[in-house]
């Protein structure tokens, strides 16, 4: 039986993620009020985050972006157009959409190969799933640090880290649990997850935050069924809410 294939990133393609990172993050640099400098900066941790975090932190090799310099004028021509059309960016609503869109081609791309550099190191299985998901999402993680935002990767959104792990871990059973080509397998994850983001953006499917969960709801429905299992009627709840409502009052 043949070695499976080897499994390799065209080089046109990572430019094109490349640049698009680099452009949602001049655009947030940009929005940010920052100066050239500033926006280069954030242009670089967003297109390079995940790959330094990856390369320096877990796998201890030299990072991607200090071997080839055609990065940094890609990064820089993704500046230059920023300022050249900054002023339209926030009227025209549907820039972060294509962005996003194409994006969601580049990002299943270092998810894999995060997880191949992983599985190279001859790492177990949950080691593999860290360093592809750290790939994918670290520059974004990074990037909102810099600028002082909360990191996308803790709020409440359209599942992006969910299916960034998803797609680590289905991409490690196809390829290496069932043992398909790992060549068709990396370009159906891509393809996949591409068209869950779609789905997601075209539904605006979000995760809720967890202030909003309340456990009471769901004791109520799976214990409603048990004998004797006294369920507290609509007076009690309301004269509890109202006691507590009183008593905050009060502390005030």
């Amino acid at each position: 039986m043949p070695p499976p294939t080897q499994f390799t990133v065209p080089l046109y393609f990572e430019y094109l993620a490349i640049l698009l990172w680099a452009t949602s993050g001049a655009i947030v640099g940009w929005r940010k009020g920052y100066d050239l400098i500033g926006v280069f900066v954030v242009a670089f941790v967003s297109s390079f985050g995940g790959g330094l975090l990856r390369d320096g932190l877990f796998l201890q090799r030299l990072p991607v972006v200090l071997t080839d310099s055609n990065y940094y004028l890609l990064m820089l021509a993704a500046v230059v157009g920023v300022m050249l059309v900054g002023r339209r960016i926030n009227r025209d609503r549907l820039l972060p959409r294509i962005v996003s869109l194409i994006d969601a081609l580049g990002v299943p791309m270092f998810v894999i190969i995060g997880a191949e550099l992983g599985r190279a190191r001859a790492l177990e299985l949950p080691a593999v799933l860290v360093v592809a998901t750290v790939s994918g999402v670290g520059g974004g993680l990074l990037r909102d640090l810099l600028v002082g935002d909360t990191p996308e990767l803790l709020r409440p959104g359209q599942y992006n880290t969910l299916l960034v792990v998803i797609a680590a871990a289905l991409y490690m059973t196809v390829a290496y649990g069932l043992g398909y080509d790992r060549l068709i397998t990396a370009w159906g994850v891509i393809i996949a997850f591409f068209l869950a983001r779609l789905l997601i953006i075209r539904f605006n499917w979000r995760s809720r935050p967890v202030s909003e969960f309340e456990m009471r709801h769901v004791l109520e429905g799976v214990t409603g069924w048990i004998p004797g299992w006294k369920k507290p009627n609509s007076d009690e709840m309301v004269l509890r809410d109202d006691a507590t409502d009183y008593e905050l009052r009060e502390t005030k």
